[in-house]
């Protein structure tokens, strides 16, 4: 297996032939959501996600919860003036968010046997808005069914796939052609928080004081998305607990 990748712009440079898993709107339209690009009104009204089309920074940049007013109203060209352009549109999944890792799997003769297997699934709490999660903890590996067509990724060996999942309902919203991260090595049960540089430094000491371990972000960088998150990430803590 080649090395493992931990960045987006690495995975668009080493498997171009699988580029279209970063091109957000392809990837809705495959798995057969209600989404189009800025300008094409939706058929129908009602809470939408909209963001970049493609977004290899990641931290969510650009991403927001809008109301939209479908074609079948008079006005839903004139409302869709603040989609800007390279944005699109996609319907709004409600529940609970997980990132998990998966690892390709041969097994049988033939390759019968051979499928996606989980190795980390993370559960995230929502923060103030969708580029920033407030708390994940690690927890058990769920059962959620692939689109079959993610068989054809196996050449790269492991995949990040973010979800919504609500009740036996599940979405996929991201994949990623490398791992999700910060959790991977750590037990079930496992909790993390980001620090954000707009964190109070007494909230942060006392989680300190807690027991909560303190990190730095990989070789101490601040991830601030190229200067497109205005209130980035400088480290996080974890903890171990019962949850999961």
């Amino acid at each position: 297996m080649s090395k493992k990748l931990v960045e987006d712009y690495d995975a668009w440079d080493r498997y171009p032939q699988y580029r279209w898993v970063y091109n957000k709107l392809e990837l809705a339209l495959k798995l057969g959501y209600r989404a189009g690009p800025a300008c094409v009104p939706p058929y129908s009204t009602g809470m939408f996600c909209v963001r970049p089309i493609y977004n290899l920074y990641g931290m969510g940049i650009g991403s927001h919860k809008v109301f939209l007013r479908g074609r079948e109203d008079a006005s839903a060209i004139n409302g869709h003036m603040f989609i800007p352009p390279g944005y699109f549109w996609c319907e709004w999944f409600e529940g609970d968010h997980y990132s998990v890792d998966y690892e390709w799997v041969r097994g049988g003769k033939g390759g019968i046997h051979d499928h996606w297997q989980a190795t980390c699934t993370v559960k995230g709490e929502p923060g103030d808005d969708l580029a920033h999660f407030a708390r994940w903890v690690k927890v058990k590996d769920i059962r959620l069914t692939l689109p079959p067509f993610l068989q054809s990724l196996q050449e790269v060996g492991r995949i990040n796939i973010e979800w919504k999942v609500n009740g036996l309902h599940s979405n996929i919203i991201e994949i990623h052609l490398r791992s999700g991260g910060d959790l991977a090595q750590d037990p079930i049960g496992t909790e993390m928080i980001p620090h954000w540089s707009s964190d109070d430094s007494a909230y942060i000491q006392a989680l300190i004081d807690d027991g909560w371990a303190y990190f730095k972000n990989r070789d101490g960088e601040i991830y601030n998305a190229s200067g497109h998150i205005k209130d980035p990430r400088i480290g996080y803590l974890t903890k171990h607990s019962n949850t999961s």
